[in-house]
């Protein structure tokens, strides 16, 4: 029941980012911006997005799950009926905002409820499990956005994700177990410690790179690509949705192979046996003749490594740092969304003017996995439970 309760709540979060992708171009002919201003309120989501976890995972460490999930449902909820009624692209941008506020509660929970009460083999075998499902929503989303904002128009995606969201709201609410009385107040200076220490941790922050970096490329790619594909290539949003379904299907493929192997090797090994797919990926990119085929190739690849970094980074993160999971996985996503989405913003507005700089961006960055594995390799005989003596664990209520 647990790992069903994650799939839901990751599952509207994970919409809620690839659903609208599709929906780009008409949505910049629809306000009459350019493709840059239609991919910064795109972006808006992921800023807001990040920065809700930094308090959200907290806030659950310390007051429970269940007054987490109402507040930040609400406001996903509110966000997304702001979008659909949206009649200026400042009211478009003001409800993304909103959703990525909310978005941050079901995707910090979808992790805590099982990162808290399991462990070791388990807590493995259940966010394999859980990066499959994501793998599958991210298949789904680019297909039914595609769909439906070439059978009807974008406005449409956006009422049709907030019928979503409440589902979700109400399902969450009743398999959510009733909050523990409150052990702690929640000290702002001491999740500020906490934060401290885990960016001072080498173990967290080597680790949450492998989240990081194929963040940044998927966030530039994933932005970029709907007007490179449907301008260069003549294809409508259904047809660009469709298309799509090839390199997402990466995702299913590359978690569910992360799945099979981690029987075998460890999350470390597996984040180097998947690199090279990344390197392809660039290689592709930048050198070879730029056709859709190629395209999506290329993309595909890049997706299945990424299907497969996904539950080995969070292994990598959630297992030393248990007894902080809320705080540990929130400054995670946080700097997932907020840092490397700006970041991502930056590079598409200087650097990715085409394909083949699209390429040279995935070569740089996967250079940089690639040293960053080493570092993880040089570091590797430090013991897991250090790392969690490492952080700040003092009781909020004492500061």
């Amino acid at each position: 029941m647990r790992l069903i309760l994650a799939i839901l709540l990751l599952s509207s979060a994970q919409f809620g980012t690839q659903l609208f992708l599709p929906s780009l171009p008409q949505i910049a002919a629809h306000f009459n911006l350019s493709d840059a201003a239609a991919q910064q309120i795109i972006m808006l989501y992921f800023i807001s997005f990040g920065l809700s976890q930094l308090f959200y995972g907290p806030w659950t460490d310390a007051i429970g799950r269940r007054k987490v999930f109402i507040t930040g449902q609400s406001l996903f909820l509110f966000g997304s009926v702001l979008c659909y009624l949206s009649y200026s692209a400042d009211m478009l941008a003001f409800g993304r905002v909103l959703q990525g506020l909310g978005a941050g509660a079901p995707l910090i929970l979808s992790r805590v409820v099982l990162g808290s009460t399991m462990s070791g083999d388990k807590l493995k075998k259940a966010l394999g499990s859980l990066a499959i499902a994501a793998s599958f929503v991210a298949v789904l989303a680019p297909f039914i956005g595609g769909w439906l904002t070439t059978a009807f128009d974008w406005q449409v995606t956006f009422a049709v994700f907030a019928f979503y969201v409440a589902l979700v709201s109400v399902i969450g609410f009743v398999m959510l177990p009733p909050d523990q009385p409150q052990v702690h107040k929640l000290s702002v200076r001491s999740t500020i410690k906490d934060y401290g220490s885990l960016l001072a941790n080498k173990q967290f922050t080597t680790a949450a790179s492998f989240k990081w970096l194929p963040t940044l490329l998927f966030m530039s790619s994933g932005t970029y690509l709907p007007f490179a594909l449907q301008n260069n290539f003549s294809l409508t949003p259904e047809q660009y949705g469709s298309y799509m379904m090839l390199p997402v299907c990466g995702l299913v493929v590359g978690s569910s192979l992360a799945r099979i192997l981690q029987k075998y090797f460890s999350s470390q090994a597996i984040i180097a046996l998947f690199w090279p797919l990344i390197v392809l990926s660039a290689l592709i990119l930048q050198f070879y003749p730029t056709t859709l085929m190629s395209t999506l190739v290329a993309y595909s690849l890049f997706m299945i490594a990424s299907g497969a970094y996904y539950p080995s980074c969070l292994q990598l993160v959630m297992e030393p740092f248990k007894a902080k999971a809320g705080t540990a996985t929130a400054l995670m996503g946080a700097i997932d969304m907020f840092l490397f989405s700006m970041l991502a913003s930056i590079v598409n507005k200087y650097w990715v003017t085409d394909i083949q700089s699209l390429g040279s961006l995935f070569f740089w960055v996967s250079m940089l996995i690639g040293v960053n594995w080493l570092v993880m390799q040089s570091g590797k005989t430090t013991i897991t439970t250090k790392a969690e003596s490492d952080l700040t664990l003092e009781d909020p209520s004492s500061v």
